[in-house]
């Protein structure tokens, strides 16, 4: 293989692998296997990578490619890779476990505020001398390990695009504040905006409709919380109507036992409608769909937003609706999909492709 074939590659693999990178932001596994993988790249040059990287810059035809792949060489033999690569570990490892609580779809919303309040306190633990000493003595121990120049962080720290301009900062404020510290206040930042009190109520609300354990988390004062959140879909005369409907649907559903076994709001809903207390219920069913469309216009749509700029990159930026809509639902549908045996899709094919066959012998 030429060098201009491989330098080329090396862009794809190294674009494929920066996107699946920021796919696992959210594991912790992803992490490990980041810092797991350190000693290979830096230490023996084991890697497949490196070995590409290393033909690119003594064979490539192209002198850019030259040069990113020295770059690329030098940086992961340098005290800053071996940093930000145990400093994303750390941050992955708290980060995990709320990530995992997000993606499940029956996933219990008190919990889940529960586990953003935790680990906010835990990324703020992390700016403490508790958080600081391990990181930077587990990155020192890598380095020693790997024959890496370990940073003094009493000296001053060098711009390394401007060698000769004096910063009047040490190595350790760099790495503790304008890096180590910004990353956790850009975290801590995010959360608290997605996060906030209006949502966070919003979201405790909708949970007292949860229908789980015979309605346990019902609570009347909450779903009248909810409703008000809503002025334009109930007036106040409404809001007396259904706050009078929320005592007889309660003592209705409670005594069902066609409602005993539900578990989640959507089941709830389908229900109400195939037992016609949607009709009975008129204002609370209609809270309840207004319940249904937060998890669908949060969680649900921005992960279809997600997956679509996962499937129709660049390479395939020309790409129809229909074919593009068939692909998010197999990208977003995993589960549902892994259900579906491999001989029902290849009779399905087949039965489709004979059809198109008669159809052709039939038009000639």
């Amino acid at each position: 293989m030429v060098a201009h074939d491989i330098s080329i590659l090396l862009d794809l693999k190294l674009q494929e692998e920066w996107r699946g990178g920021a796919r696992l932001c959210g594991s912790n596994d992803a992490g490990r296997e980041i810092v797991r993988a350190g000693p290979e790249v830096v230490g023996t040059k084991a890697n497949g990578e490196i070995k590409v990287l290393e033909y690119v810059e003594e064979e490539g035809s192209d002198a850019t490619k030259q040069r990113q792949a020295s770059g690329l060489l030098k940086y992961f033999q340098s005290f800053d890779s071996a940093f930000f690569l145990h400093m994303m570990m750390i941050i992955l490892a708290l980060t995990n476990g709320l990530s995992k609580t997000f993606q499940r779809k029956d996933m219990d919303i008190v919990n889940a505020i529960s586990d953003v309040e935790s680990a906010k306190r835990e990324l703020d633990k992390l700016r403490s001398e508790h958080g600081w000493n391990p990181l930077l003595s587990k990155v020192c121990s890598f380095c020693n390990k790997n024959d890496i120049s370990v940073m003094d962080m009493e000296k001053e720290y060098a711009n390394p695009k401007k060698p000769r301009q004096r910063t009047g900062i040490n190595n350790e404020h760099h790495y503790r504040v304008d890096c180590f510290f910004a990353v956790l206040d850009l975290l801590v930042e995010e959360l608290n905006h997605r996060f906030n009190e209006v949502n966070n109520g919003l979201l405790c609300c909708m949970f007292a409709f949860n229908p789980s354990c015979r309605f346990s988390h019902y609570d009347d004062e909450k779903l009248m919380k909810l409703a008000k959140f809503y002025p334009n879909d109930f007036s106040d005369n409404e809001l007396d109507y259904l706050e009078k409907e929320l005592c007889l649907y309660i003592d209705n559903v409670r005594n069902d036992t066609r409602f005993a076994s539900l578990e989640t709001i959507n089941d709830l809903a389908k229900l109400m409608v195939s037992t016609k207390k949607h009709n009975s219920y008129p204002f609370v069913y209609r809270l309840l769909k207004l319940v249904l469309t937060l998890p669908v216009a949060t969680a649900t749509v921005e992960r279809c937003f997600s997956a679509m700029k996962l499937v129709k990159n660049a390479l395939r930026n020309k790409m129809g609706d229909d074919y593009l809509s068939n692909s998010l639902i197999g990208f977003v549908e995993k589960e549902m999909l892994d259900t579906i045996p491999n001989e029902v899709i290849v009779k399905r094919f087949h039965a489709k492709n004979h059809r198109g066959m008669k159809r052709k012998e039939l038009e000639g």
